[in-house]
């Protein structure tokens, strides 16, 4: 190891080098050698001597459990680095943390964090005492890989990072640790670098396929970063609460693109930009993106384009929650190459990316030929720009990004004119497990709810004791606003003149939390007075089981929760039967599809167990009702079509994994008897012909993925028999058209091209006596995204049409629905024996529309049901 003050004169004239453009690997200023001994005398390996390879290596990746062994033997020899595990994953696999800096800084973490969470909390906090707490206080920096799997590079250089900062003694390591805390987190989705990298190894001189062919998160797969307003995955809140905890002023999350765009793209971002976020944090994030490029730039690495990509800050999913925290987002998107690790090289020769020199891009990619060890070579040249950009203001960006930004939250409504005093979601609702449900995202995030004590008025209406109230005017008053504003697309500002066309946003147009879920929440403008406690814990509605009845027990269908009633019933062997009309019974009025069972122990238990954790009111009959319905068939047997990586389908597991439905995956084997195996099989959208007849290749795929190969023409065949001989099909989105090309069903999509509503909520109507929409109210607003709708041409029942009366658009933004009008959305067929029930709109996407949930789950239990009296 050479002496300090050698490294160090070493560092400054590499660091002349760059700031003259004198290209410069990033390693370049590290001491010499393949280990280097710490304080504490002892040695930390080279990656290169650790792994055999150094990272970049062509065809060559470290695997997940040897990183993690790698950071951990760091964390154990270097005071430098503070190696954790925040949590397990979905799959099992640890989730690491590292925290990176100096002795001095890691022993004095705890006074860090605390000043960090005082100044992003201003209210009884001068201007003064905060810039007091920004001098004395360190900036945490969070850099993030591999969130999507695939993206494999940026892992790989996440550890010549830490390697870097763990052993190098220079002047730039030295004011990086003494001023700034690195949180690092390897990967943000290790269940799916162990998948993919574990397969590419495990691949490594075979016929397969060496990119893992299935999702790369159990359910969410690379929708795994559209996650960050519904809080679903395991993941996903472990690093909120990461982030929530530890108030990282930056959020350095690596990406990578595909093989065409620029070899490396960065801030500033594209157009649209909504109210959600604070206009410091996407300045800040301007600032990182240059102080990269420019970096870069010096270094002789070419092709860094900005702009013209990634609209993200008009929608929350994307956006990410840390934005509303005051994290600046710093994004990074590398051109990758081909099969994870293996150079890709133009198929004409040509030089790779954009070619016209703009001011998005002032020095185009000169080669035809694009590797691996570029790819780390650019991760880590950005990582060290962006780092030092913070560690050499960290006092500048905690009063801003902490202290601002919350302040601005405090006084949301003074800084963003229009935006209301509050939102108030009204006690009594039709749906309180939604509610609840709603309440506890608010509540995830550190919302500060309140609930009403008394009866008051306000924006002229009278509210019930019982109703919530999220008033804005709190450091997360920008997410409350976010989250259920009416969203109202910027059509004049999302072009970049008059005459250009309309630019869309990276994902959806609308996160509109009480339209998805179902939840009536009004916008109040000006202030009010009433009589509010504040709300420590979010339970469910208080509610009394009655007494046991000597008819039988009512379950109301108007919840989403009935996905619990249903399947828990049926586990516990208790008969279901529901009811097909209205009916009258201990003076309340009972809706078809009503939930009626026999008074016993087991009911009773499943009865009260959902009620108490769902909210929902089950009511008792001494007389049975007599009425016409349908018995539930005793454990009714669901299977998915899927195919594999279909990430509707990983959802669509994730939502019948929440409410313990009895399914699986129907595999390969399964078509040979698929009566045998299942009552109702559920196409996920995006299953088409093509999934089922053809599936993966085996000749270029592991055995374990037999499950997804195709099923030929036979197959096909089967599954058209299975509905025809009575069994239950169930169709979601685009595989509504699937399932018409399967039975020969008599609809035609008459949705026009013209229509564009590229995710957003459309008025829609629905008929709540069609089973197919038991529960539903007669009008809400449906998910659509470019969807199919349907024109009728045979009998079905029609459970939901879009009206005739207009424009349908509820939120965000949608051209030309009124062609939509009087066109069909789900329906029920009969077919043979059996029954198919299709829904042209992808009414489960994400698992963000609950309200449509209903839908589904009576299309799963109906079809196998009988019909008869209780």
């Amino acid at each position: 190891m050479l002496p300090r003050r050698t490294a160090r004169a070493l560092a400054a004239v590499l660091t002349i080098g760059v700031l003259v453009g004198v290209p410069l690997h990033a390693d370049a200023s590290r001491a010499v050698g393949t280990a280097v001994r710490t304080a504490q005398g002892k040695t930390i390996p080279a990656p290169k001597d650790y792994f055999g390879f150094a990272m970049g290596t062509t065809g060559r990746l470290a695997g997940f459990n040897k990183i993690k062994q790698y950071f951990r033997l760091i964390g154990e020899r270097s005071d430098r680095v503070d190696y954790q595990i925040a949590d397990r994953t979905t799959l099992g696999n640890e989730y690491p943390v590292m925290f990176v800096s100096s002795p001095k800084n890691l022993r004095n973490l705890g006074q860090i964090v605390r000043d960090n969470q005082r100044l992003a909390e201003p209210r009884g906090i001068s201007e003064q005492e905060a810039r007091r707490l920004a001098h004395r206080s360190k900036p945490i920096y969070l850099i993030e890989g591999t969130l999507h799997s695939t993206e494999v590079g940026n892992t790989q250089a996440l550890v010549d990072i830490v390697h870097r900062f763990a052993t190098e003694d220079s002047d730039y390591t030295d004011a990086v640790l003494d001023n700034a805390v690195l949180m690092v987190i390897p990967s943000a989705n290790p269940d799916g670098q162990h998948l993919v990298v574990d397969h590419f190894d495990k691949t490594a001189g075979t016929a397969y396929n060496r990119v893992y062919p299935d999702l790369y998160h159990r359910y969410a797969g690379h929708d795994n970063n559209r996650d960050w307003f519904m809080f679903t995955q395991r993941e996903t809140r472990t690093r909120v609460r990461l982030e929530q905890t530890y108030r990282p002023v930056v959020g350095h999350y690596m990406h990578q693109a595909g093989t065409g765009g620029p070899r490396l793209w960065a801030p500033p971002y594209d157009e649209p930009l909504g109210h959600g976020v604070d206009p410091i944090t996407l300045q800040s994030a301007t600032l990182q993106g240059g102080h990269a490029v420019r970096a870069l730039t010096a270094e002789g690495k070419k092709g860094v384009g900005t702009d013209d990509a990634y609209g993200i800050f008009w929608n929350a999913d994307v956006m990410g929650f840390s934005t509303f925290l005051g994290t600046s987002l710093f994004l990074t998107e590398i051109a990758s190459a081909k099969d994870l690790a293996y150079p890709f090289t133009s198929p004409d020769g040509k030089p790779l990316g954009p070619q016209n020199m703009t001011v998005r891009m002032m020095q185009p990619y000169d080669q035809s030929t694009w590797t691996l060890e570029q790819i780390v070579a650019y991760a880590k040249t950005a990582a060290y720009a962006g780092i030092e950009n913070v560690a050499k203001n960290g006092e500048s960006w905690l009063f801003n990004n902490l202290y601002q930004v919350a302040r601005n939250g405090v006084a949301l409504p003074d800084v963003v004119p229009g935006t209301p005093y509050a939102y108030v979601v009204p006690a009594g609702q039709r749906d309180p497990f939604a509610v609840l449900e709603m309440m506890r995202l608010f509540e995830f995030g550190r919302v500060e709810i309140e609930q009403a004590a008394a009866p008051f008025t306000a924006g002229g209406k009278s509210y019930a004791a019982g109703s919530y109230v999220l008033r804005t005017r709190q450091p997360l008053g920008r997410w409350i606003d976010q989250l259920l504003k009416i969203d109202k697309y910027p059509e004049k500002a999302a072009r970049k003149c008059a005459d250009c066309p309309l630019i869309m946003p990276y994902s959806e147009t609308t996160d509109n939390v009480g339209l998805l879920l179902g939840v009536d929440v009004d916008a109040v403008d000006k202030a009010f007075t009433a009589q509010l406690r504040r709300v420590q814990r979010v339970v469910p509605q208080a509610v009394r089981m009655p007494n046991v009845p000597r008819g039988a027990y009512l379950v109301p269908p108007e919840s989403y929760g009935v996905a619990h009633v249903l399947p828990r019933l049926q586990k516990a062997n208790v008969p279901v039967f529901r009811t097909a009309e209205k009916f009258e019974a201990g003076g309340r009025t009972f809706a078809p599809g009503t939930v009626m069972v026999p008074p016993s122990a087991a009911a009773r238990q499943t009865l009260e167990a959902i009620s108490a954790t769902t909210g929902l009111q089950v009511y008792g009959t001494d007389a049975l009702p007599k009425v016409e319905g349908f018995k539930l068939k005793a454990g009714t047997r669901v299977g998915l079509v899927r195919g594999a990586n279909n990430m509707p389908g990983g959802w669509m597991m994730w939502m019948l994994d929440q409410y313990g439905i009895n399914y699986k995956v129907v595999s390969a084997d399964d078509y040979a008897d698929l009566p045998g195996r299942y009552d109702t099989i559920v196409l996920a959208d995006g299953v088409s012909k093509t999934t089922i007849v053809d599936g993966l290749d085996p000749a270029k795929n592991p055995p374990e993925f037999a499950w997804a190969r195709g099923v030929g023409e036979k197959g096909w065949s089967a599954l058209a028999d299975f509905v025809s001989g009575g069994g239950n099909l169930v169709a979601i989105g685009s595989s509504s058209l699937t399932a018409r090309e399967l039975l020969k069903l008599p609809v035609e999509n008459a949705a026009p091209g013209s229509v564009n509503a590229p995710g957003a909520l459309l008025r829609a109507s629905y008929k709540p006596t069609v089973p197919a929409a038991w529960g539903m109210p007669e009008s809400w607003p449906v998910w659509f995204n470019r969807d199919a709708a349907f024109r009728i041409q045979g009998d079905a029942d029609v459970a939901s049409t879009y009206p005739g009366d207009g424009d349908l658009l509820a939120s965000g933004y949608a051209a030309g629905t009124s062609a939509l009008g009087g066109l069909a959305n789900i329906a029920t067929f009969e077919v043979g024996k059996g029954h198919a029930t299709i829904a042209g709109s992808e009414i489960t996407f994400r698992s963000w529309p609950r309200v449509t949930w209903p839908i589904v789950i009576n299309s799963i239990y109906h079809g196998p049901s009988t019909p008869g009296r209780p």
